[in-house]
């Protein structure tokens, strides 16, 4: 029999489903998977420039929202050490991309040049207060260091009264050992729900 629809079926069914795995979970054989280091009951986490606690296996950390969560107990779970990388490629390019190409776009390109599109000095303010750093690109440029490995590239196109804004956003060719495609979509909103801080 389906299970019954629910309102939280978004967020609380599969934060309660990915900690329950958790605790089922073996923090050695995780640790040694991912490359995250474990010490006295916890995982030590490289994140956006911030370093992060996670608690095993409860995740109770006030630093993290459901959602960082989901993400991150997912990558315990399933992740892998993303190993070293040769190129930047966009989201399609990426295992599973084509899948989730059009829930990506809407939720990460389409927000960020709709936020940014007339704003690019707000963009650019935004993208280093989280740490950001210039690249070279035919627009306005930023990498993160999403993770130790990983890394994001956001590229913005300011709009005119002639074009339309536009962006873009590559990835790291290791993205995809660490994360799945619908993760990847993950963490571009992670990313861009961080940038707000800056506006």
């Amino acid at each position: 029999m389906e299970a019954p629809y629910r309102a939280d079926n978004l967020i609380a069914a599969p934060l309660e489903h990915y900690m329950g795995l958790l605790k089922e979970a073996d923090p050695m054989e995780i640790a040694e998977r991912t490359g995250l280091p474990y010490a006295d009951g916890k995982f030590t986490l490289e994140f956006l420039n911030m370093v992060r606690p996670i608690t095993f296996p409860d995740f109770s950390d006030e630093c993290w929202d459901d959602k960082g969560r989901i993400l991150f107990g997912r990558f315990l779970l399933e992740g892998q050490k993303p190993g070293p990388y040769t190129d930047f490629l966009p989201y399609r390019q990426l295992k599973w991309g084509e899948t989730y190409n059009e829930p990506f776009t809407n939720r990460c390109i389409n927000r960020m040049s709709g936020t940014y599109g007339w704003r690019p000095q707000v963009f650019e303010k935004a993208c280093q207060g989280l740490g950001g750093v210039p690249i070279e690109s035919s627009g306005i440029g930023y990498e993160f260091r999403f993770m130790p490995e990983l890394y994001i590239r956001f590229i913005l196109w300011e709009g005119d009264d002639e074009f339309p804004a536009s962006a873009q956003i590559l990835f790291s060719d290791n993205f995809d050992r660490a994360f799945s495609g619908e993760d990847r979509v993950y963490c571009c909103e992670q990313i861009l729900g961080n940038m707000k801080r800056y506006h």
